[in-house]
């Protein structure tokens, strides 16, 4: 997982820390400190009540500073004043301690409530634990530094070891992270041979080997993740992407705005985000500034003459702009609801895309039924109630 992705589930449960550190900053200490603790008290209930759960990375955060904070007013002199970043940065260490200590199943769950719409696999907990042990060696090695300088060297040494170095720490981290998933994938989606290797997963979804490309297109058998997204534009219209005429499957059809295998080495998160920008020239960032949100809708099996493939399809709602890449994708358009039933079956499309749409179809047609159940059950009872009352009057 992407260390800063990381990081970014990580937020909400540090708000009450980073809300102090803005208050003190603007408030003085008091006040920071009272807004912080408030903060967190409103959050943990928020939390409590939403998701019928407590959130023992928010309760800890906002004990840690309160406890640091009351140490502040026991021990109000300038070299406290100068320890003050490594205790604040402390809390925040012994908060992402907590994470890495609690059971691996709340730690997935945690960061996948946080990241509403990505689904953590299994199989990316191992690294997401490394990635957190090593951000928390980072964070407590600048508090160690941080205290040595408040003690050991000049006010000006003190004021870089305190600032700008955390910031030098962590920009090496994230680069050295960077560097490292990129090799990595590099080295297993290339394999001996240099060719493309996918991962060969079980129907559950977990990895079991990998294989190269063109072994897992020689027929069905090998079961390997493919991701799609559907684009739609909230007003009835669906985009979908005309293959290339020199695609070397179905070339010319008509399919899924995006679709792509996932490979050797990538999450689902990282190969739909590779997909979007090289198929439609829309990359993360894009989405994000629009407030477009890309979410789960379908995992199913697909088998064809040529592979097997497990499908993880998602869905965003957004308008655009779009750039096709005129290689592997001849262009794109949205349609209308309309005009892809009318042209179903006919040849346009490609077979595994009537065959999602068909699912969509019925999981819309299914949330519809349901829907009306509800209704009439409660249109029922409320009409039994009222018929009861004059009953019980007489």
């Amino acid at each position: 997982m992407n260390p800063m992705l990381l990081l970014k589930s990580l937020v909400p449960g540090l708000l009450p820390l980073v809300i102090f550190v803005g208050a003190d900053a603007l408030f003085g200490e008091t006040i920071g400190l009272l807004v912080g603790i408030g903060v967190g008290i409103v959050e943990f209930a928020w939390v409590l009540i939403k998701d019928k759960k407590a959130d023992p990375f928010v309760a800890a955060d906002t004990i840690l500073l309160a406890i640091a904070g009351g140490l502040s007013f026991v021990l109000h002199d300038a070299i406290f004043f100068k320890l003050k970043p490594a205790i604040i940065e402390f809390v925040l260490a012994a908060a992402m301690g907590g994470m890495l200590v609690l059971p691996p199943a709340y730690l997935k769950g945690y960061i996948g409530r946080q990241l509403r719409g990505i689904a953590i696999p299994d199989s990316a907990m191992p690294q997401m634990k490394r990635s957190l042990s090593l951000m928390l060696a980072v964070l407590a090695a600048h508090v160690a530094l941080t205290a040595y300088a408040a003690v050991a060297l000049s006010t000006a040494a003190w004021g870089f070891v305190s600032g700008g170095l955390l910031y030098i720490l962590f920009g090496v981290f994230a680069v050295g992270q960077f560097a490292s998933a990129k090799l990595k994938a590099k080295r297993l989606s290339s394999g001996a041979s240099g060719e493309e290797m996918l991962p060969l997963i079980d129907e559950a979804g977990t990895v079991i080997g990998t294989a190269p490309r063109s072994e897992c297109h020689k027929g069905p058998g090998k079961l390997h993740p493919v991701v799609h997204l559907q684009v739609i534009d909230g007003r009835g219209g669906m985009y979908l992407q005309k293959r290339s005429a020199i695609k070397d499957l179905l070339p010319g059809k008509w399919d899924s705005a995006v679709g792509g295998h996932v490979s050797a080495g990538e999450d689902l998160e990282t190969a739909l985000s590779r997909e979007l920008r090289e198929e439609l020239g829309v990359t993360k960032l894009a989405l994000e500034s629009s407030g477009a949100a890309i979410e789960p809708i379908l995992r199913y099996r697909w088998d064809s003459e040529l592979e097997s493939e497990l499908v993880f399809s998602f869905i965003v709602t957004y308008g655009g702009p779009f750039a096709p890449d005129g290689v592997e994708v001849e262009e794109g358009r949205f349609w209308s609801l309309a005009e892809i039933g009318a042209s179903l079956g006919k040849g346009v499309f490609t077979p595994n895309f009537e065959h999602e749409y068909g699912l969509l179809q019925a999981a819309a047609a299914a949330a519809k039924a349901r829907v009306a159940a509800e209704t009439a059950l409660e249109a029922t009872t409320t009409g039994s109630s009222a018929t009861a009352e004059p009953k019980r009057r007489r």
